[in-house]
């Protein structure tokens, strides 16, 4: 990285090199490339609504005059509980770095600013599924695995066909 790291806000006219940061991110999780390619025209509809409603933002890095890393936010409304009266619940996605710009703290740094901005707007809880790769670098910034929520879900295969 020869220039300095700029953090800031992604424009909506952005949203291929969004779609094609979330397509690495997939490739390197070892999705079948031809599942993540039947995605796209979806992945490109949720960026287009909701990053025009606000309902999901995004950050990027931008390092050596080109968009390098990037970070999603949706914030989730839910009813007030004793341990949330807010009600509001962040939820990081789509934290992916390119493959030669990794191991240099960008995420970290993506992750960081992105935590401000939650902690300044309030939202008292942030959640997200860690990659084994990534679980190190969420631990470094005080994330832990709930054990007293244990997690379960269904898929509806058929709906993917």
């Amino acid at each position: 990285m020869t220039n300095p790291l700029a953090i800031r806000e992604a424009r909506i006219e952005e949203i291929e090199t969004l779609i094609a940061l979330r397509e690495a991110m997939f490739e390197a999780m070892g999705h079948e490339a031809s599942r993540i390619e039947a995605a796209r025209p979806s992945m490109r509809a949720y960026f287009s609504e909701h990053m025009a409603s606000g309902a999901f933002r995004v950050w990027v890095a931008e390092a050596d005059d080109r968009i390098v890393a990037s970070i999603g936010l949706v914030i989730h409304s839910i009813p007030p509980s004793p341990r949330n009266h807010v009600g509001k619940e962040a939820y990081v996605m789509n934290l992916v770095t390119l493959p030669a710009f990794r191991r240099q703290g960008i995420a970290k740094a993506l992750l960081a600013h992105l935590l401000e901005v939650v902690r300044t707007e309030g939202i008292p809880v942030v959640s997200l599924h860690a990659s084994n790769d990534g679980r190190g670098l969420y631990e470094s910034l005080g994330f832990r695995v709930r054990e007293d929520v244990p997690e379960m879900e269904l898929w509806f295969e058929n709906i993917l066909q």
